[in-house]
C-alpha cells in the first residue's frame, strides 16, 4: 500500500465521516480502508475526536440546567436556613436581653410598707418639710417615683427590680433624708388644678403607703446639723 495513497485517504477521511464527500470517493476510500489497517486506525480515531450528536448535546444540556437548578435550589436554602437561624439566634439574645433587663434593670417592683423606715420628720427654716427614709432589708433602691390623686395625697414610690442588689455605699436612695415643698406642689397643681393643694404626703405605693406629713401635723423645726446639710441647697 503506498504512502502517498494513504495521505490522500486520510486527507478525505474527515470528508468521509461527515458524509460530504462525492459516492465516487466514498467508493474510492472504503476499498482503501477495506486494505489498510493504518488508515482505518486514523478513521477510528476521527470518530472518537467527533463531537456528541445533537441528541447527547441536548441531554447534556438539560442535565446541566437540571445540575444548575439544584445547585440555586441548595444556595437558597442554605441562606434560608442561614436567615432562619440568624433570626433565632437574634431572637434568643434578645429575650435573654430583655430578661437581664426585666430581672436586674427595670424598676417595676414596690418597696413595701413594712421595710420603709420614716424618722426625724422637721421643717427647715425655708418653709420645705425634711424626712429621713431608711429601707430596712438591706438592699439598694433604685428610683423613686410621684404618684398623687384627686384627694391631696402625694406619694413618694420607691421602686427597684425584681433581683434586688446590695447597696454599695452607705448612703443613697435607701438611706438618706428628703424633703417636700413648694417644687412638688407645684407639680401637683399642674396636674389637678391651681385651686388644689396637697393634704397628705406618703412614702410608698397608694396601695402600701407610710405616713410622712399631713396638712395641720406640727413638726419641729431642723435640727442645727440638718439645716447645715441643706444650707447651699438652691431650692
Amino acid at each position: 500500500m503506498s504512502t502517498a495513497k494513504c495521505e490522500i485517504i486520510k486527507d478525505l477521511l474527515p470528508l468521509y465521516v461527515d458524509e460530504v464527500c462525492s459516492k465516487a470517493s466514498r467508493q474510492f476510500i472504503e476499498e482503501h480502508l477495506a486494505e489498510c489497517d493504518s488508515c482505518r486506525r486514523a478513521l477510528a480515531n476521527i470518530e472518537v475526536a467527533l463531537p456528541l450528536p445533537p441528541s447527547m448535546l441536548e441531554a447534556n444540556r438539560l442535565e446541566g440546567a437540571a445540575l444548575q437548578s439544584l445547585s440555586a435550589f441548595w444556595s437558597r436554602a442554605k441562606l434560608r436556613a442561614f436567615l432562619k437561624g440568624a433570626v433565632i439566634a437574634a431572637s434568643f439574645c434578645a429575650v435573654l436581653l430583655l430578661g437581664y433587663v426585666g430581672l436586674f434593670q427595670w424598676n417595676t417592683q414596690p418597696v413595701p410598707s413594712d421595710v420603709i423606715q420614716i424618722s426625724d420628720v422637721s421643717r427647715l427654716s425655708d418653709g420645705r418639710i425634711v424626712y429621713h427614709v431608711k429601707i430596712t432589708d438591706g438592699y439598694d433602691l433604685n428610683r423613686t417615683k410621684f404618684e398623687t390623686d384627686e384627694s391631696g395625697r402625694f406619694y413618694v414610690t420607691p421602686v427597684r427590680p425584681i433581683l434586688k442588689k446590695k447597696p454599695i455605699t452607705e448612703v443613697g436612695l435607701f438611706n438618706m433624708y428628703y424633703t417636700f415643698g413648694e417644687a412638688e406642689n407645684n407639680a401637683y397643681q399642674a396636674n389637678h388644678g391651681n385651686g388644689k393643694a396637697i393634704e397628705a404626703l406618703y412614702f410608698g405605693s397608694e396601695k402600701d403607703p407610710v405616713l410622712v406629713w399631713k396638712k395641720g401635723m406640727e413638726l419641729p423645726p431642723a435640727s442645727a446639723e440638718v439645716e447645715a446639710h441643706f444650707a447651699q441647697d438652691n431650692y
